[in-house]
């Protein structure tokens, strides 16, 4: 595969962190475009051009477009460095974490707790919305604390693609107040880890992240 000339579209600090993390540990060649989200460019008519859904990430590769960070993360991994398990069960494992995280915490639970309106049309509504969402994101923390309880890493012995995305929502998991090292210990060494890491700290500095 060739992996050169990539251009990820991302939003500081959205899920698009994921692969730009990966891209810094594969070394590849690549360049970043800004598109921000709080800023509504995800909205705009050129961006929509690229991808009709008005959503970050995007990676554009040797003429091709891919959308959605596990179709993303998969393709990068893919390029080298053992990002990818080699064995078909483990394999499957980072498909159900990525359907999971995607599907679940990031589109149901967060999405109720930031976009009730994606739910509802009814603006008295969004608040119980709100609550649910609260809800499901405890239910979600609790469940990757008990997946990561004892485990260096989310998927067999190695860092892999599964890892940044569990950093992504390490990141909004505080951001929403939650009290992450107290609640969830092993889920917070997993992020104190994979924050230690070289390509994580560029990716977070090009990111104006802290």
């Amino acid at each position: 595969m060739n992996a050169t000339a990539m251009t990820l579209y991302y939003s500081p600090g959205a899920c698009s962190l994921a692969p730009h993390i990966l891209l810094e540990e594969t070394d590849a060649d690549y360049r970043l475009v800004e598109v921000s989200v709080a800023k509504g460019q995800t909205q705009e008519e050129a961006f929509l051009k690229m991808n009709p859904k008005g959503r970050v990430p995007v990676l554009t590769s040797d003429g091709h477009t891919l959308t959605e960070v596990p179709a993303i993360c998969w393709y990068i991994g893919a390029t080298g460095k053992g990002l990818i398990p080699e064995d078909v069960l483990l394999r499957a494992r980072v498909l159900e974490w990525f359907n999971w995280l995607s599907g679940t915490l990031h589109a149901v639970a967060f999405g109720g707790k930031w976009r009730p309106q994606r739910f509802v049309k009814d603006a008295a509504l969004f608040g119980e919305v709100q609550a649910r969402a609260d809800d499901n994101l405890r239910d979600g923390f609790a469940y990757i604390e008990a997946r990561m309880a004892g485990r260096q890493w989310a998927v067999g012995e190695e860092y892999g693609v599964v890892d940044p995305y569990l950093f992504v929502f390490y990141n909004w998991a505080r951001s929403i107040g939650a009290d992450v090292p107290q609640a969830y210990p092993a889920w917070h060494a997993h992020a104190r880890r994979i924050a230690a890491r070289d390509a994580v700290r560029r990716a977070c500095e090009q990111e104006g992240l802290r």
